[in-house]
C-alpha cells in the first residue's frame, strides 16, 4: 500500500518512474499561476516531497459541504482552470514518462484521477487538487467524464454520505459540471461515452495489477471494485440518451 506522510508543511510520498516528469508539471503549472496543486520541493530514489496543499480532501463519507452545488460548481471550475494551465506543458517524448498511456486527441494534460477525494476544499470552495500520479496527456473530456462520474454520481452502489439521487438529480448535476467548466459541444456529445470508456479502462487496470499481484488492486478485487464498475458501465449505457440530452 502506499506510504505518505507528512511533517508540517510538506508531504512525502512514494516516487515511481513518472514522478519526475509530473514534478516538471507540477513547476510548470505553478509559473502559469495554478498555485492549487502541490508544488515540488525534493526527488529521491523512492520518496517526492511536495508542499502540503490545505484544506479538506473530499473523502468519503461527503460532508454537506463537499455534497453542495456550490462545490460541485467551484470543482468543475478549479479543473477548467487546472487544464488551461496544463495546456502549455511543454511536452518531451525523449524524457517524459507518465503513468497512463497518452489518449487523443492530446488538448493538455489531464489529471487521470479527477474526483472529489482529490480535490481539496475550504467549506464549499475547492481551492487545491492533488495527486497527480495518474497525469498524462489527453482530451479534456477524459478529466470531465471522470469527474461527472464521481460528482454527479452515476454510481449504482452506496458512496458514504450521499443520499442516493434520482436520475433527475444525477443529470441536473452532470449538465451543471459541464456549464462550470464550459464544456465544448463536441465534448458534450462523447461525454456518457467517455465515462464508460473510463470505467471499462479502470476495470482492465484493476484486473492486470491485481494478476501482477500489486497488493492495493488486488484489494480492490476482493472488495469487489471491478463488479461494481461494470455494474455502473452498464447504468451508463442505459441512460447514455438521457445524459447526452442533459448535458447538450
Amino acid at each position: 500500500m502506499e506510504r505518505i506522510t507528512r511533517a508540517d508543511d510538506r508531504v512525502h510520498r512514494p516516487a515511481g518512474p513518472w514522478t519526475p516528469t509530473v514534478h516538471r508539471l507540477l513547476a510548470h503549472l505553478h509559473e502559469q499561476g495554478f498555485v492549487a496543486a502541490p508544488e515540488p520541493i525534493a526527488l529521491g530514489d523512492s520518496l517526492e516531497t511536495v508542499s502540503f496543499v490545505p484544506g479538506e480532501a473530499g473523502e468519503y463519507p461527503w460532508t454537506e459541504d463537499v455534497g453542495s452545488e456550490a462545490a460541485l460548481v467551484t470543482s468543475a471550475r478549479l479543473l477548467r482552470h487546472f487544464h488551461d494551465a496544463a495546456s502549455s506543458f511543454a511536452r518531451d517524448p525523449s524524457r517524459d514518462v507518465w503513468s497512463q498511456a497518452e489518449r487523443a486527441p492530446v488538448e493538455t494534460i489531464v489529471h487521470g484521477d479527477f474526483a472529489p477525494y482529490n480535490c481539496v476544499y475550504d467549506g464549499i470552495a475547492a481551492v487545491g487538487l492533488i495527486d497527480f500520479d495518474t497525469a498524462h496527456p489527453g482530451p479534456r473530456v477524459w478529466d470531465v467524464a471522470s469527474a461527472v462520474y464521481r460528482f454527479a454520481p452515476f454510481t449504482t452502489g452506496i458512496v458514504e454520505g450521499v443520499t442516493a439521487p434520482t436520475l433527475d438529480e444525477r443529470l441536473e448535476r452532470a449538465a451543471e459540471f459541464c456549464r462550470a467548466y464550459d464544456l465544448d459541444d463536441r465534448s458534450r456529445s462523447v461525454l456518457a461515452d467517455t465515462m464508460v470508456a473510463s470505467l471499462v479502462a479502470l476495470v482492465t487496470t484493476i484486473e492486470t495489477e491485481a494478476a501482477a499481484g500489486n497488493p492495493k488492486f488486488v484489494s480492490d478485487l476482493e472488495h469487489g471494485h471491478a463488479d461494481l464498475y461494470r455494474a455502473d458501465v452498464a447504468y451508463l449505457e442505459q441512460h447514455a440518451a438521457e445524459i447526452a440530452a442533459a448535458v447538450a
